[in-house]
Parts: C-alpha cells; sequence; structure tokens
C-alpha cells in the first residue's frame, strides 16, 4: 500500500496511540492519524468524513467503543472499523463483531495491528467493489424489466429460462406460463422453415442473428417483431445460453402493407386512367363516324321504306352501330369520361323500380331479396348510370352461379372516417350511402381479384362476355365520387359495396327528369362547324330535309368568314367543341357578338373532361353528345329554336 492511509484512532492514552503508530509504520504502513478521546470531537470527525479506518478502545474515560462503533455504522458503515483495547472481554468481542466491528486487537498484542489493517482495508475495497457490482445489476435489471422491448434467455435448446414483463405485454403469456417452455409456444406457422434453420445455424456457430418473425399472441391474434439474438458464453468461450432482444412492429407492418396496398392501388388508378386517355383520345373521331354510320342507316330507311329488298341489310348496320356505341359509352364510362346528368336520387326507390325487371333477368333459380335501410339518405348521381351498375353487379351474381343462388342488395347509411380513405385512394369521406350486392356464387381468389375491373378481363368463356361490365361499374362510380370495394373467397360467394357521398338536397322529381318537347320549330337558319366532312354532310342534310338553312364550314375561321358575308338573320350556331386552330367555344363567343339573339348548340364526341376543359357544362349551355341519331339532332335543334 503505497499511499497514505488516512486513520481516525479514538484512543484516551498518548503512549498507546503512539505505540500503535509505530508498530504501523514498522510494518511499511504510512499512516496519517487522527487521536480523539471524546463523543463530540469523534461525531465531528466522522461528518467530515476522509478516513480510511477506524481504530477505538473499548473503554474511554469520557465515551465508550460499542458506542463508537454505533455511530460508525450509521454515519459511514463503509469505513472498517477495529477495535484495539488491552480490557475486552471475550463476550464483548463476540458483541463488537456482530454490531459490524471488522476485528479486534489486544493492545497486549499489537503485532497483529498491521495484518489486521492490511485485510480490514482490503476487506473494504472487497465490499466497495461488489457494492458497485450489484448497483450495476441493479440497474441492469431495472433497465431490463423495465425495457420497451421484450428480452427473453433460453438454454442452448431454445427453453424459455427468463422473459422480462415486456414479454406478457406483448405476447399475452405470463412469465410462470413460459418457463421451461419452447420459444416456438409463440409460432403462428405462417413463417419459411428455412427462416428458423438460418437462426439456429447462426447462433450455434457463435454469431449474432437479425431478422423479424411473425408470430402468434396466446389469443391467437398475430403480430410481427424484430428480434436480435446472441449467444451467450461463459468464461471458457461455450455457449450456454442465447439472448433474445425482440421489438413488436406490427404496427409498422401494418403501415406498409397499408402504403404497398395504396401503391398498387394508384398503379391501377393510373393504368385505368391511362386507358381512360387512350378511350378519349379515339373517342372523338369513333363517335364522328359512328354518327355517320347510325344516320345514313337512318335516313336510307327512311327513304327506302319498310318494303325495300335491302331493308333488312341497313337494319343489320344500323344494329351494329350501336352496338359499337355502346362499346364506346363502356369504355368512356370505365375511363370515368361520360357525359353525365346528375340529379338527387333517393338509392331505395331506384332499386325497388327496377327490381321487377332485375327478377327477369336472373332466372327462377335464384332468389333475389332486398334489405333497404328504410330512412335512407340522398345521393347526387345520374339515374341511368347507376341503374346501369345495379343491373351490371347482378348480371355478374346471376353468371357467378350457374346452379342457382341467392342475390342480396342492400342499402345503408354509413359515414366513412378518414381512416378509411387513408386506405383507398379517391375514396369519399363523412356521410356515405352504401350499395351491397352479395351472391352465393363460387367466389374469387386474390389474384382474380386484383384485376376484375380491367377492361376486357374476363373469366368467361369465350363469347360469354367483353369483360367490361365491372369496368363500368368502376369507372361510373368513380366518376360519381364514389368508391367500391369486393370481398370475396372461393367457394364463399361475392360482395361488391359501393360507397356514394350523401347530400341534404331534396329528391328530384320525376317529371324534372322528363324533358318535353313543346314547339316544332323548323325554319331559320343555321350556321354548322364541323371539321369531319361525312358528318357535317350527314348533319347538313338532315338539316335541310326538315327544312332549315344551313351554312355549312370545316372551321371556325372558316364560319367567320361566311358570317362576313351574310346578310340574313342568324338563328342558331351548331359547332364541334374540338376543332383546330379555333375551337366551338372560341366561335360561339365571337358569333354571340355578331348576333347576340342567336342560340347555340355545341355537339362532340370528345368526352366530359374534355368538354369541362372547355366550360362547356353549364346550366346555360346546350349540348349533343356523339353519336347521335339524325332524330336525336331534329329533337335537339327544334326544342332549341322553340325557346
Amino acid at each position: 500500500m503505497g499511499q497514505s492511509i488516512h486513520i481516525l484512532h479514538l484512543e484516551d492514552d498518548p503512549l498507546d496511540a503512539e505505540l500503535v503508530q509505530i508498530k504501523l509504520e514498522e510494518a511499511g504502513l504510512v499512516c496519517q492519524i487522527t487521536c480523539l478521546q471524546n463523543r463530540e470531537e469523534y461525531i465531528a470527525a466522522l461528518q467530515q468524513g476522509g478516513y480510511d479506518i477506524i481504530l477505538a478502545d473499548f473503554r474511554l474515560p469520557a465515551y465508550d467503543g460499542m458506542s463508537a462503533l454505533h455511530l460508525a455504522q450509521e454515519i459511514c458503515p463503509e469505513i472498517p472499523f477495529i477495535f484495539v483495547s488491552g480490557t475486552m472481554g471475550e463476550e464483548a468481542v463476540i458483541e463488537g463483531l456482530t454490531e459490524g466491528a471488522t476485528d479486534y486487537v489486544l493492545k497486549q498484542r499489537l503485532s497483529r495491528i498491521a495484518p489486521a489493517v492490511r485485510r480490514a482495508l482490503h476487506e473494504a475495497e472487497n465490499w466497495q467493489a461488489r457494492q458497485q457490482a450489484e448497483e450495476e445489476l441493479r440497474k441492469l435489471s431495472r433497465a431490463v424489466e423495465q425495457s420497451a422491448n421484450t428480452i427473453i434467455i433460453t438454454n442452448t435448446q431454445g427453453y424459455i429460462e427468463y422473459a422480462n414483463p415486456r414479454f406478457a405485454e406483448t405476447s399475452g403469456y405470463s412469465l410462470s406460463e413460459v418457463l421451461e417452455q419452447h420459444t416456438r409456444i409463440l409460432k403462428s406457422g405462417l413463417m419459411p422453415p428455412d427462416v428458423y434453420q438460418q437462426l439456429w445455424a447462426t447462433i450455434n456457430a457463435g454469431k449474432e442473428w437479425r431478422g423479424e418473425f411473425q408470430n402468434r399472441r396466446k389469443n391467437g391474434e398475430l403480430y410481427w417483431e424484430s428480434a436480435s439474438i446472441s449467444p451467450i458464453k461463459n468464461t471458457d468461450g461455450v455457449i450456454t445460453h442465447f439472448l433474445a432482444v425482440k421489438e413488436d412492429i406490427t404496427a409498422r407492418k401494418q403501415a406498409e402493407e397499408v402504403r404497398a396496398r395504396l401503391e398498387e392501388q394508384l398503379r391501377q388508378s393510373q393504368k385505368m386512367e391511362s386507358i381512360g386517355r387512350l378511350a378519349s383520345g379515339v373517342a372523338h373521331d369513333f363517335n364522328n363516324l359512328l354518327t355517320v354510320i347510325l344516320g345514313y342507316s337512318d335516313l336510307l330507311q327512311i327513304k327506302m321504306g319498310s318494303k325495300h329488298p335491302w331493308i333488312d341489310d341497313l337494319e343489320q348496320i344500323r344494329q351494329a352501330g350501336e352496338r359499337a356505341a355502346t362499346l364506346t359509352r363502356q369504355l368512356l364510362a370505365f375511363g370515368r369520361q361520360q357525359a353525365l346528368t346528375p340529379v338527387v336520387l333517393d338509392l331505395n326507390n331506384l332499386v325497388g323500380n327496377l327490381q321487377k325487371m332485375l327478377g327477369r333477368l336472373i332466372g327462377e333459380d335464384i332468389t333475389l331479396t332486398t334489405n333497404l335501410q328504410p330512412v335512407l339518405w340522398s345521393i347526387t348521381a345520374d339515374p341511368g348510370q347507376i341503374e346501369q351498375v345495379i343491373m351490371n353487379l347482378v348480371v355478374n351474381a346471376r353468371d357467378a352461379m350457374p346452379t342457382g343462388g341467392k342475390i342480396t342488395i342492400e342499402t345503408d347509411n354509413i359515414y366513412l372516417d378518414d381512416s378509411y380513405a387513408q386506405t383507398r385512394i379517391e375514396a369519399p369521406t363523412g356521410p356515405c350511402v352504401m350499395l351491397a350486392v352479395t351472391d352465393t356464387g363460387y367466389g374469387m381468389d386474390s389474384t382474380t381479384q386484383a384485376r376484375i375491373f380491367e377492361p376486357f378481363f374476363t373469366t368467361k368463356e369465350q363469347g360469354k362476355g367483353t369483360g367490361l361490365g365491372l369496368s363500368t361499374v368502376y369507372g361510373i362510380i368513380k366518376q360519381s365520387g364514389g368508391d367500391i370495394t369486393v370481398y370475396s373467397e372461393p367457394g364463399q360467394g361475392t360482395t361488391f359495396k359501393i360507397y356514394l357521398p350523401a347530400t341534404e338536397n331534396s329528391v328530384t322529381s320525376a317529371a324534372d327528369l322528363q324533358t318535353q318537347i313543346t314547339y316544332q320549330y323548323s325554319t331559320g337558319t343555321i350556321l354548322l362547324a364541323e371539321d369531319d366532312d361525312l358528318l357535317r354532310n350527314l348533319v347538313r342534310q338532315t338539316l335541310q330535309a326538315e327544312g332549315y338553312t344551313v351554312l355549312e364550314a370545316p372551321s371556325g375561321e372558316g364560319a367567320l368568314c361566311l358570317l362576313a358575308e351574310f346578310e340574313g338573320e342568324l338563328n342558331l350556331l351548331l359547332t364541334d367543341v374540338v376543332m383546330p386552330v379555333m375551337n366551338g367555344r372560341e366561335l360561339a363567343g365571337q358569333v354571340n357578338a355578331l348576333y347576340p339573339q342567336a342560340k347555340v348548340l355545341f355537339m362532340s364526341g370528345h368526352t366530359n373532361d374534355t368538354v369541362m376543359q372547355h366550360g362547356l357544362l353549364t346550366s346555360e349551355i346546350e349540348f349533343l353528345s356523339k353519336p347521335f341519331m339524325p332524330i336525336d339532332l331534329i329533337a335537339k335543334v327544334r326544342a332549341l329554336l322553340g325557346k
């Protein structure tokens, strides 16, 4: 011990005190001794501190050794205490050691003082080391017990020997339930076997393994954990246990699944949007051609009469044109590009009006039932399009039950919160009306469900369907501001659920839905602007046959040139919406400046979005959607000029 030892010596005899110091120094101990005689000085010294050891006589004139021991135990219990006395009997020695004294030395045998001091100081160092180690263990124990992570210790076979409280919170098992149980008690049965094989190979090789598990709680609920599993080795390097530190990552996994679903929905939405744009791109020219085909077929049938030998051939042409027009409408509906006429609807009334016709559609071997919310909120939608949605879903359900079954149509009031919208792209929130169509058919697997809304995708035999029914439904619902979901399992039937935003507006009456032409007006001058030559010729012939004077031009500029030379009264501008250089909206603005009283009728084979971009869908704008029949054109012109 090279450092100086600070000794507090409680002794009333100076000679004895000096003798103790001599014996310690003879033994090679460097000492700084503070010698005291009474209680007051002793207490002050203890409180001041800084001493390595206390030596005390058992009996003093003004104090006693046992009291000194008790004070030392109270104020500084970590400092060794040795009795140095010449009058200490055996019973007193036993009592002193029992009360906490480190040792005793008789003054008659002071040769023991140096070894006793050395031993006491060594034991004090060991005691302090133990105290420090125990404190570290207590800290570690508290950290393990209060850890936010699950901590498990197993033997080398995987049987649990320790688990912290977080384990019970996460798994639902108490420590008593899992002690000596194998960790496989947590297995979900959903992880690939090679995950566990790799785990055991890694930790038995003395390395750390990191990975993720999908485990099962005591109540059967699945959860995800991120785990770090390491071997515990003894001083010889032999693996004796394994330590697993695990974090519950269920919330993160669920968020990742939601994000993946949303990304897939976004990709699907973008794919459908691209197809919709493609449909929009061809719709204008396609609808122009269909208008010409249908129009001339109609005109020729009228001219030839019902007895003409070619009348049946013309009817086949007309029917083919109508089927093509239906195909175009379906494509535009899928691409959310239909020109809709929304009104305030009671969905229950619409379902009720369709019920008889739906019964004829599905046949006698299928039962159709309804479960309608008695006090249903109103929605704003195009009634014809919603009818098409219901019929398509019912027909689809019928085809899924070739040997019969049951179809149920339900309506209900639903409030969709933000959590629903977080898992569904473009989904509405707030008060909504739900329409559900459920069948007891053969159902669908997840792969089929992922594609059912794609155009031309069908599981039916060739020639049994176009694959546009559900894609049409999808487009109509999305364009109406709603959302559609499908729930199905093979052999368990299918449920389609549609959510449409509710409205507080009053339901539109049946009388308001009917358009009545009350005026017949077949005279006047019409300025026709249409860049498609075939369609322009058809429209001109149709209008002239009704007695109208027609000024025709292939462009907006050409129409203005005609007006520059025209001196009469202009009653109507009939113009295509999309034309090169000058569009229909721009032409209408200049014509109205010259002829403020002239009516304007826009026509277009383009989609709803294109029309909206030109600012045409307002209550003051008259619009005729291509393809149209000559009778539709005449009816629209008569009604407009008759106002």
